[in-house]
């Protein structure tokens, strides 16, 4: 089971906030504990100084070892703690204040401070192996450490009572947090859910323009557009392809209508009627291939395959082609550049572009005109430049003459898809394809393709 952000994020929260207080609490127990351990060892330090001073004070009034250690049992009043003095030899020579649970005796010439174990029980011991003048022996003040522990328990209950509460705390909290902090993500996730094809104007809405759904919301209206004008592209496409299909099968259906309204007709009538419906099938051939090209280009459906070629010997291949065209038309067609122009592309797609260049050239130059094409090598790949000497485009047409199904002068016969079709080729290459400059004393469309 998939757990949403909102509980997601509650359960980080939560995670984060009970790590913290455990870390702290920790750090505060174990602080506590050192600080009372300290305290306790200064205690016993500074009691066993005193029994020091005393047992001195003893020794100057004239006692041994044994009276001295009497006297200060009765002088040295300590009920909670321990306090042993004992000879070099390990005998005892007193032992007063709190009962330990079993026996013990501090080790002989031992000096400083350790936790030791009675039973079920710890304590802590200060010894010390003390000369004065002639007397040598051995003094431990020993404590219990039931109060400090009593004490660590109550601090850790708390503690623990603390960090249940403020994990109940930090889950609430964290729960209606998530909530708010989401809840614009809820309506824009429903206001997305309402869009549809139908309307692709609709975009969605936030008021905190600046913040991270602010900017996510911008960044799907950005998409939102650029599906908009694909979409309407697309629709545009759909309905200038209907409207460039109506003629045709217009003209074949009344052809057909007409050669059948007669019982019988001539042989010549025949001929003519099949003329027209072959004419226009070709035409509906060539516009239904070029429009399937360009839609599968544009959707790469087309793999190019690139292949090591000479872009010259690839032109002038397209200019013996088509000089019959040209011929026909008054146009003379001729090419020039450098040779050996190597480039590595597909020779198939590239032929299917200059050839739509060089017959858009053609069509449009003066009667007895020329059209140059003329192939050059440059540091970055190579050129291929079609002038043409016509009339030239007018300059508020110039941006408009690489869209689909645009033909400025339809007398031409052409479906508006070849300048698409070629463009959308130089670019399969990596290439450019613009229009250079275009006056009244001819045009110029020159494609870049690099190395």
């Amino acid at each position: 089971m998939t757990l949403s952000i909102r509980a997601r994020l509650t359960a980080w929260y939560s995670l984060v906030v009970v790590a913290v207080l455990v870390a702290g609490a920790a750090a505060v127990a174990l602080a506590q504990e050192r600080l009372a351990l300290g305290r306790l060892d200064a205690e016993l330090q500074r009691l066993m100084l005193t029994l020091e001073g005393v047992v001195r004070t003893e020794f100057g009034k004239g006692l041994d070892l044994q009276g001295a250690a009497d006297e200060a049992s009765s002088e040295v009043l300590a009920p909670d703690r321990t306090l042993v003095l004992m000879r070099e030899t390990g005998a005892v020579l007193a032992l007063w204040g709190r009962p330990l649970p079993a026996s013990w005796l501090p080790r002989t010439n031992a000096t400083g401070l350790e936790t030791i174990s009675l039973g079920k029980k710890r304590f802590r011991a200060f010894s010390r192996s003390v000369t004065y003048k002639q007397h040598r022996y051995e003094a431990a003040v020993v404590a219990s450490l039931d109060g400090l522990e009593s004490d660590q328990r109550e601090l850790m209950l708390a503690l623990g009572i603390g960090v249940f509460v403020a994990l109940g705390v930090a889950a609430v909290g964290g729960w209606i947090v998530g909530r708010q902090s989401l809840r614009p993500l809820t309506d824009l996730a429903g206001q997305a859910a309402s869009i549809t094809e139908r309307d692709t104007s609709a975009r969605l809405r936030h008021s905190q323009v600046d913040d991270e759904l602010g900017r996510f919301a911008d960044a799907f209206n950005a998409v939102l557009d650029r599906l908009a004008t694909a979409l309407d592209g697309q629709r545009q496409f759909m309905a200038d392809a209907s409207h460039e299909l109506r003629t045709p099968v217009s003209v074949v259906r009344t052809t057909a209508q007409v050669t059948l309204a007669r019982d019988a007709r001539s042989e010549h009538d025949y001929r003519e009627s099949l003329c027209i419906v072959e004419e226009q099938s070709a035409r509906l051939a060539r516009l239904v291939d070029a429009m399937f090209l360009l839609s599968r280009g544009e959707a790469a459906g087309i793999p190019v395959s690139r292949e090591p070629l000479y872009l010259d010997d690839l032109v002038g291949e397209c200019a013996r082609a088509l000089r019959v065209v040209a011929g026909q038309c008054g146009v003379e067609l001729r090419t020039s550049g450098d040779e050996a122009v190597q480039a590595s592309a597909d020779g198939g797609l590239l032929r299917q572009m200059v050839s739509n260049l060089v017959e858009n050239a053609i069509r449009h130059a003066r009667p007895d005109g020329v059209v140059t094409v003329v192939v050059k090598r440059t540091t970055t790949g190579a050129t291929i430049r079609i002038t043409d000497d016509g009339s030239g485009i007018p300059p508020e047409q110039q941006d408009r003459i690489f869209d689909r199904f645009v033909r400025l002068d339809t007398r031409s016969g052409g479906a508006g898809l070849g300048l698409p079709i070629a463009r959308w080729i130089a670019e399969a290459h990596g290439g450019t394809l613009v229009l250079e400059f275009s006056s009244a004393s001819g045009s110029c469309f020159t494609v870049t393709l690099p190395a």
